[in-house]
C-alpha cells in the first residue's frame, strides 16, 4: 500500500511540466497553485529558500515582490521598508546591495535567520526550468525585469502583474506588447471593473496573447460577486487569492483547517490560479479531488 500511494504522489502533482516550462504550457482545465511570497511557512518569506520548498512541494508558480536598490540592483522584498522582513531599517533605496548584505531576512515570528536578501536574478536562476514566477509590486521595473528576463531566456515564465487599465499600461509599458505577458489585477468592488477587463478583453482578444488573464480583488463578503465565466469563454485565466478573506469576499486559506472542501469554493468562482498561503493543503485538495 505503501508503494502504491508513494506512486500516486509522483504522478498526480496537479500537472507535470514538460521540459520546457512557459506559462502557455498549462491547461485550462487544471487550477494552477500559486505560493505566496513562496512558500513562507518553510523559509522567509521572498527567500530562495522559500522557492526551493515551493519546489519541492510541487508548486506550479511562485509570487515574488520586486524592489530596487540605491545602485539598480533588483532584489526580493516586498516592504517599502527593511523594517519588518530583514534586520534592517528604512527605505531599500537609501542602500547599495553591498550595503544590504550586512542584514538578514527574518522568519515569520520575526526572528533573524542566517539567510541574505536575494537579488531578482538569483530567483529567476533557482526558478528556471522549474517554477513559474509572478513579479508583484513590480509595475515601475518592468523594464529592467524584462531585459533580465530576457537576457535568460526565461519570458515565456514570468508573469507581469499590475493595477492598471488598458490605457495607463499601453501609455507606459505599449512597447512590451508582446514580448511579455501580463495580468491586470482588477478589484470588482470599485466602480468600472468590469469595463476595465473588456477593455483588455477588446483590445487582446487572442487567447494567452498579451493578457494571460486577471487577477480578480473580490472584498470582503459576497456582494459585489458576479459571473466571470466571460473571461474563461475569452480563453483567459482568473486569479482568485485565497490568503485573506478581504480579497476573497470572506473565504481563505484557514477555512481548509476546518473544511477540507474549503477550496472548491475558489473554483466555482472560476477561479484556475490560486494564489494561497497554504499551498501544501491546496495541492493535496486538487490530487484528491
Amino acid at each position: 500500500m505503501k508503494q502504491i500511494l508513494f506512486y500516486c504522489f509522483l504522478v498526480i502533482p496537479g500537472f507535470t511540466f514538460a521540459q520546457s516550462l512557459t506559462l502557455k504550457d498549462f491547461p485550462d482545465d487544471r487550477v494552477m497553485v500559486i505560493a505566496h511570497r513562496a512558500d513562507w511557512r518553510e523559509a522567509p518569506e521572498n527567500s530562495l529558500w522559500a522557492i526551493r520548498k515551493a519546489i519541492e512541494k510541487g508548486v506550479h508558480m511562485v509570487e515574488l515582490d520586486v524592489a530596487m536598490t540605491r545602485d539598480s540592483v533588483l532584489i526580493l522584498l516586498h516592504d517599502n521598508t527593511l523594517d519588518r522582513a530583514t534586520t534592517g531599517k528604512g527605505s531599500p533605496g537609501r542602500f547599495t546591495y553591498a550595503e544590504l548584505q550586512e542584514f538578514y531576512l527574518r522568519d515569520g515570528l520575526g526572528v533573524p535567520t542566517r539567510m541574505k536578501i536575494p537579488t531578482l536574478k538569483e530567483a529567476f536562476e533557482v526558478s528556471r526550468g522549474k517554477v513559474l514566477v509572478n513579479v508583484d509590486r513590480a509595475f515601475k521595473y518592468f523594464d529592467e525585469i524584462y531585459h533580465l528576463a530576457d537576457s535568460m531566456k526565461m519570458t515565456d515564465q514570468v508573469l507581469f502583474k499590475g493595477s492598471v487599465n488598458f490605457r495607463e499600461f499601453n501609455g507606459k509599458y505599449g512597447h512590451l506588447k508582446g514580448k511579455i505577458v501580463f495580468m491586470p489585477v482588477v478589484d470588482i468592488t470599485k466602480a468600472g471593473s468590469r469595463q476595465v477587463i473588456e477593455e483588455y478583453l477588446a483590445h487582446y482578444p487572442e487567447v494567452y496573447g498579451f493578457v494571460y488573464g486577471f487577477e480578480l480583488i473580490l472584498g470582503e463578503n459576497e456582494s459585489a460577486l458576479y459571473d466571470f465565466s466571460f473571461i474563461r469563454k475569452a480563453g483567459k485565466k482568473i486569479w482568485i487569492n485565497s490568503i485573506w478573506p478581504r480579497l476573497a469576499a470572506g473565504h481563505c486559506d484557514d477555512d481548509v483547517l476546518e473544511d477540507p472542501d474549503a477550496y472548491q469554493w475558489f473554483i466555482d468562482q472560476g477561479a484556475n490560479m490560486i494564489q494561497t498561503d497554504r499551498p501544501g493543503e491546496l495541492l493535496r485538495y486538487l490530487r484528491e479531488e
